[in-house]
């Protein structure tokens, strides 16, 4: 019985990995099970989308300004909405206001064909205002001709609950999303060397406790 600290077969894995010094571990971070042709259709939408400031159609992305769970799931959100309306998705107040981070968004995502633009843009305008806790902008300052910038209220929209036509007939809408989070987030080497030292300083417990939780037995019958 271990009643705290690291579990010595947990605690013997972690030095024989610092010992090997090479990649294999407990978590392996990537998106071997994506499907071929979604990604392919992916790609030619976000990746290898041609971007130009004046033909091309971006859909502006502020980020939750809540918890990091809620930015990964609004940003895969808010890809959904881009690709739905046909749109580039490009992420507009990266680093968030309510998260000081030192990770540049790539750490993060697979940026779209139009986000380089977007960064190179922001020399001679106005600044981007970020989402806080109060309020998110309604509008980007950009030269993007045919740009769109996601309204606060974004997430009420039913396009939530559809499947883009040429996928509806082939994929659930539990595969379609697992497969958005799957290519949109893609963590960089610099954040996951971040994790794994996270991960190499952390305690690892057991989960439940053997008494945790454990109801009273019930009283006896009379």
């Amino acid at each position: 019985r271990n009643s705290g600290g690291t579990a010595p077969k947990f605690r013997n894995m972690r030095r024989r990995h610092r010992r090997r010094g090479g990649p294999s571990g407990l978590f392996v971070v990537g998106n071997g099970t994506l499907d071929a042709d979604l990604k392919a259709w992916l790609d030619e939408r976000h990746v290898s989308l041609p971007c130009s400031y004046h033909d091309t159609a971006v859909y502006f992305a502020p980020t939750s300004p809540n918890g990091i769970g809620n930015k990964l799931l609004a940003l895969t959100m808010s890809f959904h909405m881009a690709l739905m309306q046909r749109r580039a998705l490009v992420v507009t107040d990266w680093p968030p206001a309510t998260m000081p981070t030192s990770y540049p968004l790539e750490e993060l995502v697979r940026p779209s064909a139009c986000q380089r633009l977007f960064e190179e843009d922001q020399r001679g305008r106005a600044p981007i205002r970020k989402c806080t806790v109060a309020s998110c902008p309604l509008s980007t300052a950009s030269r993007f001709r045919k740009a769109f910038t996601q309204p606060h209220w974004a997430h009420q929209s039913t396009q939530f609950l559809e499947v883009p036509d040429e996928w509806s007939s082939r994929v659930t809408w539990l595969q379609y999303w697992r497969a958005l989070t799957q290519y949109l987030l893609s963590p960089g080497p610099r954040l996951a060397a971040g994790l794994a030292r996270t991960l190499q300083s952390a305690s690892l417990l057991r989960s439940p406790a053997e008494d945790a939780g454990r109801a009273p037995p019930p009283p006896p019958l009379e």
